[in-house]
């Protein structure tokens, strides 16, 4: 488990050295993707999703930021600038073919522009299952990293992402009726960030599970969830945590043991809100978007 989340922690690739569409969700109707003949001709990309292997038959230079679509997935598409994806990435010195940098990380068109200006069109739009080749001129990466890889001001950072899994934006499903009485009710702003209003009267004395939108995903079983979360106190109605300001999480020891056992029944899409009792008559109020399934071959299983 710790080898998955450090495999996977978000931007690991950080400045390499390791140092919108409004489409509906899985559509990519009306979104235009980069189309570079540049790349593709001087690109010999071979090798499964997720294991790439790279190489130049002539030298890349661009002076703005190149995408194209090697392989056109079939999967959920990104349509929201915050909206993650799981994928491997391969940088490479557009002048010399040598490679620099791959691995696996969690990206969003926002923070991938936020790396290199401009990357984040290479995300956005994009459906899970493509592999996505893309040059950055020098000018763009952040300062000091060209003379870092040893690039000139001339050259291009090129590289290929394999698109392995397209999270939710949020839980997406059926919404579920409950009738149990005395407990939490959610109401949700159009990102789906969850408020928890607490009800008047004394908290569960056992852990309680709700499922409040029932995904159309796969079941998480034994595989690793990718989620947001939020918490509140039931005691005095105030805010513990939440992932939705800080990125997806995929620690599944974030949560207590009582809550991630819920989110492996679930499946993917659904909402869960969790009452855990604490001491002295309190408890806690977990409610967890489960928003994606971490690719087997990441977890090392």
């Amino acid at each position: 488990m710790r080898k998955t989340t450090a495999a996977i922690s978000a931007l690991a690739l950080s400045a390499i050295a390791l140092t919108g569409c409004s489409t509906a969700p899985g559509s990519s109707a009306g979104c235009e993707r980069g189309d570079s003949a540049l790349l593709t001709n001087a690109m010999k990309v071979t090798g499964d999703l997720g294991a790439a292997k790279v190489s130049l038959t002539t030298p890349v230079r661009t002076s703005k930021i190149l995408s194209d679509d090697l392989i056109t997935g079939h999967g959920l598409a990104v349509t929201e600038s915050e909206q993650n994806a799981v994928g491997t990435i391969t940088f490479l010195n557009g002048a010399t073919g040598q490679v620099l940098q791959n691995g696996a990380g969690v990206w969003s068109p926002k923070n991938l522009d936020q790396q290199f200006a401009g990357l984040g069109d290479a995300l956005q739009c994009a459906t899970q299952g493509s592999r996505i080749a893309f040059a950055v001129p020098a000018k763009s990466l952040p300062q000091g990293l060209a003379d870092q890889v040893g690039m000139s001001g001339d050259d291009s950072l090129v590289g290929i992402i394999d698109l392995q899994e397209v999270l939710l934006p949020k839980a997406t499903g059926t919404d579920v009726f409950n009738d149990a009485q005395g407990l939490p009710s959610v109401v949700r702003a159009p990102g789906g960030q969850p408020g928890i209003i607490i009800p008047d009267g004394a908290a569960p004395t056992k852990t309680v599970t709700q499922t409040l939108i029932r995904g159309e995903g796969a079941k998480v079983g034994d595989g690793f969830a990718m989620f947001q979360y939020t918490s509140v106190g039931w005691a005095d109605r105030k805010e513990i945590d939440s992932s939705w300001t800080k990125g997806v999480v995929t620690d599944t020891t974030t949560l207590p043991k009582e809550v991630m056992a819920q989110v492996q029944k679930a499946t993917v899409g659904s909402q869960l809100m969790v009452v855990v009792p604490g001491k002295s008559g309190d408890a806690t109020v977990y409610v967890v978007d489960v928003l994606g399934i971490v690719p087997p071959e990441l977890t090392g299983k």
